[in-house]
């Protein structure tokens, strides 16, 4: 134990006589350290950005819609929604959507606003917010009541962004009342760009549409889930359906949302990969600074270990003294920069009211790698310590 704490003290003392440079190497040391976990931080919070996105669309959806392309266009029909309905297991709502268009003065001049006739589950299953009123009810829509809902763009542009209060808007030549103003969960621009109910948009009942617009076919089927488990079911048994209605069906699309999670979860780890390969770049070249150091500390000591050497110290002890230097250094910069990088994003979290993930594997790992670089480049500098001649070391200057 007396030898162990002899150890330590020379190698502290050793370390104590270069202060610069051995602050500076522990700096060097923390900074690589905390760039390995501040950048798997990064990579959790865009990949929690981009599933939330995701998942604002609507939680556990599956979708199947016609492509309408090709010589014989295929659409879905409304005794597709039927089977859907009877056949398709583990779905807890489910939402046809019906696709229409009218015109509707805005400023003085002719718009056309999309007009989708939906059930009281699209509410649900598509995660709208309702900023003003409310949604349609499924009473409502069995007694093709003319009523609608608007999206917040329809509702800037047509009344400035007033309060309803009697508020009608006239489709296809008939009064409908407007019960609500609604925006999409996820508002992102790369979101709403592929979505039915961004932009001009009103929505209204289902049965009411099928009556007075002119849409004879459904134009997509939104299906929620009853848990992330009986997505596979809903899809499989929607494909099923499909195939007992038209045989061939490459001409419908059925997709889950987990199709695209699945994805952004493999490119977020490939890209974090890269970054923490990027990152371990400022830890290697910590750790050829720990080498430069102490080859710098052992070309000055050179008479001293001679010194030690000829009072019989053991080559094994000024080995071990020297790769407890490095070790120190490393330890030293390894914990500095698990709390730069574990507080740096904890305090901009903070700042920013956004709640960022840490990782405790980017820090055990950040902390481990830290410290065998330290150890491993500090290894040539001590066998060339321990190696020295004694002769040629006592007569240094």
């Amino acid at each position: 134990m007396a030898w162990h704490n002899l150890l330590f003290r020379l190698a502290w003392e050793g370390l104590q006589g270069q202060r610069g440079r051995s602050l500076l190497t522990m700096l060097a040391m923390g900074i690589g350290t905390a760039s390995v976990v501040v950048v798997v931080s990064i990579g959790l919070v865009g990949r929690d950005y981009v599933v939330s996105l995701i998942e604002g669309v609507g939680s556990n959806l599956v979708f199947a819609y016609g492509t309408g392309i090709g010589p014989n266009p295929t659409e879905l029909s409304f005794e597709d929604l039927d089977l859907l309905r009877e056949r398709v297991r583990g779905v807890s709502a489910l939402a046809p959507v019906l696709d229409d268009a009218a015109t509707v003065p805005i400023d003085g001049e002719p718009r056309v606003v999309a007009v989708l006739g939906s059930t009281a589950s699209y509410y649900q299953v598509r995660n709208l917010r309702m900023l003003q009123g409310r949604f349609f009810s499924d009473l409502e829509d069995r007694n093709f009541a003319k009523v609608c809902v608007i999206s917040k763009e329809l509702h800037r542009d047509l009344y400035g962004g007033r309060e309803l209060h009697d508020t009608y808007l006239r489709l296809f030549d008939l009064r409908f009342r407007v019960i609500g103003v609604y925006r999409e969960g996820v508002e992102s621009a790369a979101a709403l760009e592929k979505s039915e109910a961004a932009g001009l948009v009103a929505i209204v009942p289902f049965w009411t549409l099928k009556h007075v617009g002119n849409t004879r076919t459904v134009d997509v089927v939104y299906m929620q889930a009853e848990s992330p488990e009986t997505v596979p079911t809903v899809v499989a048994d929607t494909k099923d359906v499909l195939i007992s209605q038209y045989r061939n069906i490459d001409g419908y699309t059925i997709e889950s949302l987990d199709t695209y999670l699945v994805l952004v979860k493999q490119v977020s780890d490939a890209i974090t990969l890269g970054l923490m390969a990027i990152a371990g770049v400022s830890l290697l070249v910590a750790g050829i600074g720990v080498m430069n150091i102490m080859l710098v500390t052992v070309t000055e000591r050179t008479r001293d270990i001679g010194i030690r050497l000829a009072l019989g110290a053991g080559r094994r002890d000024i080995l071990l003294q020297f790769l407890l230097e490095a070790s120190i250094l490393s330890l030293a910069g390894g914990v500095f920069g698990v709390g730069l990088g574990v507080g740096l994003p904890i305090w901009i979290g903070f700042i920013n009211d956004v709640p960022i993930p840490v990782s405790g594997v980017s820090v055990v790992v950040a902390f481990g790698v830290s410290m065998l670089v330290g150890v491993f480049f500090g290894l040539y500098p001590a066998r060339k310590a321990a190696d020295m001649n004694i002769v040629e070391s006592l007569s240094y200057e």
